[in-house]
């Protein structure tokens, strides 16, 4: 029964001693609820009224206030400087999935972004939702929530498919720009557990993610919807202004009072933090519009609650909004240049053309490219997050799926050289590459000639990723110059002769045993997925690799193989990209 504010007030039969009751009710905090083996969250509807809603933000923001107090961190730059804002799984573990999947899913048109652009009068998506389902402010946005069933969502078949997939961690778009929040918010009446599937999406996933021993991610895309007029929702405001006026609309479309926009904001990641614990916490662009001192009560909650769990945990953000000692810096469709000091995540997408989420008719990125993709963000110290777009009902399209478990096949296979990685002195060589410019763009394509390098964390040694099968014979690794190339062996075992480029030794010289110079070890060269192979140092110190006669069956890969090359004191040569 709701108070005379328009809370929520403890029922008198709930079975509860009254004693016990009274004390909850006068308390009121999560951690004393927690401390009492009480779900806090159980059992309460979302908030019926905007009064309500404000309430309800107001208890949750307060209750997060504790947690901050409690520290290790204090809300300011200088405190959460001295946060692990890259922890060493995150480093480890390389690559990713996430989950593009909403109400925007059941038009199934255009993109994503339909929830903005069908009210856009000037925009192809506005006259498609006219002509199929009447004008914006007689069927607006939010009627397509109640057709969002997710009636074959199988938590359970997404997180072995993502295991196969070779993720290290996965999860969700918890909330996209439209605003309606996938877990069983009791912040927010826009919700999954109270509309649409009436089922807590996020926590069914996150369950079955951890039973995996996968890590947890939740992407939050809000920022840009609590602006109100201003965000996401502008034409709603522009050209339907009817349609974002009343409760709970206002909550959707951001249509809140200045003092409450930002308190809405933190207590949507403050629930989602307290419920589900998530390892990795990515914001999309916005967060500009959220004021630092928001920013930094949400850093500090959410790392003193990691502490207080024994974890540490990732944010990343856009332009460096946060200060990169506090986050790692996030690239979309896109990847630096060079090789960065800091860790860094990069996010991409299966589907190439149609968006992010499920559209009819979507194109997809060959999973060689997107195996490529990931070679070349992982040489240059970063880690990949990507997307895939169900549909509706919950289901993943065969061709997604597809490219999901080849990308696994491979890892299966290559993972030593990108799992548990770290950069080497140069990210590669080849032709392909940007000289200007901040980032690549996406439809950069890779072949044999193009080589990737990432090194063991132990510094035992350095992977030489080829991105195609370089065919038999010999292969000169420019990049790399050999530091005591007498260590090395003269001629590869079987050829006879002096290796490509060196001289013939001075008479009287005596190589030792075949295949090695006197009075040094030599290094090994492994081909994953195959074994050792032949090499020698040609006469300007690169390695020289005898690439066997290997048939299509017998070969690791057609997309990309790896060689380690182990026991070597190496450097770039000036051939390489660093």
């Amino acid at each position: 029964m709701d108070s005379a504010d328009g809370t929520e007030g403890p029922a008198a039969d709930d079975g509860m001693p009254a004693l016990r009751r009274q004390f909850l009710a006068s308390s009121g905090t999560i951690a004393v609820l927690a401390t009492l083996g009480v779900n806090p969250t159980a059992a309460r509807p979302a908030p019926e009224t905007l009064a309500a809603f404000e309430t309800r933000v107001d208890e949750t923001v307060t209750d997060a206030q504790s947690v901050i107090d409690a520290g290790p961190f204090e809300p300011s730059w200088d405190s959460l400087a001295d946060v692990t804002q890259v922890p060493e799984w995150f480093r480890d573990d390389k690559f990713g999935i996430f989950c593009h999947w909403g109400a925007y899913s059941v038009p199934a048109f255009g993109h994503e972004w339909y929830p903005r652009q069908l009210y856009n009068t000037d925009h192809e998506i506005n006259a498609h939702h006219r002509e199929t389902y009447g004008e914006p402010d007689e069927f607006p946005y939010q009627e397509f929530i109640s057709e969002f069933t997710a009636a074959s969502f199988d938590a359970d078949e997404w997180a072995a498919l993502f295991d196969r997939a070779g993720a290290r961690y996965a999860g969700l778009v918890v909330e996209h720009h439209d605003g309606w929040s996938l877990w069983d918010s009791t912040v927010s009446p826009w919700n999954a557990g109270d509309t649409g599937p009436e089922r807590d999406l996020v926590g069914e996933l996150e369950t079955a993610i951890r039973g995996r021993e996968m890590r947890f991610v939740t992407t939050f895309h809000h920022s840009y919807n609590v602006i109100g007029a201003d965000g996401y929702f502008s034409f709603a405001y522009e050209n339907y202004p009817s349609v974002p006026e009343e409760y709970p609309e206002q909550v959707l479309y951001g249509n809140l009072p200045e003092a409450l926009r930002f308190d809405a904001w933190l207590a949507k990641l403050v629930e989602v933090v307290r419920d589900y614990d998530p390892d990795f916490v990515w914001f999309d662009w916005g967060l500009p519009d959220v004021p630092e001192a928001y920013q930094q009560r949400f850093l500090a909650y959410y790392h003193n609650a990691a502490a207080a769990r024994d974890a540490e945990v990732v944010t990343t953000n856009k332009d460096e909004v946060v200060p990169m000692d506090a986050s790692v810096a996030d690239f979309e469709l896109g990847r630096p240049r060079h090789v960065q000091d800091q860790a860094w995540n990069a996010e991409f997408k299966v589907a190439d053309e149609g968006g992010w989420g499920y559209v009819e008719n979507r194109t997809f990125h060959s999973a060689e490219h997107l195996i490529h993709v990931l070679i070349d963000i992982v040489s240059k110290n970063g880690q990949l997050l990507l997307s895939i777009g169900p549909r509706v009902d919950g289901t993943i399209e065969q061709a997604e799926r597809e490219r999901l478990l080849a990308i696994g096949a491979w890892l299966d296979a290559h993972g030593e050289a990108i799992y548990e990685t770290r950069p080497w002195a140069a990210f590669g060589e080849g032709p392909t590459r940007i000289e200007e410019g901040g980032e690549f763009v996406e439809d950069v394509e890779y072949g044999p000639a193009d080589v990737r390098y990432t090194r063991s964390k132990d510094g035992t040694a350095v992977y030489a990723i080829v991105m195609g099968w370089p065919g038999c014979g010999e292969l000169v690794l420019e990049g790399l110059t050999v530091d005591d190339p007498s260590a090395a062996p003269g001629t590869p075992p079987g050829h006879g002769g002096t290796p490509p480029g060196r001289e013939e030794d001075p008479p009287g010289h005596d190589d030792g045993p075949p295949g090695n110079r006197t009075g040094a070890a030599a290094g090994s060269i492994r081909l994953l997925g195959h074994g050792s192979v032949p090499y020698c140092v040609s006469s300007n110190d690169h390695p020289v690799i005898d690439v066997p006669a290997l048939s299509g069956s017998e070969r690791p890969s057609d997309v990309a193989v790896a060689f380690a090359l182990e026991g070597f004191s190496l450097e770039p040569s000036s051939a390489a990209h660093r």
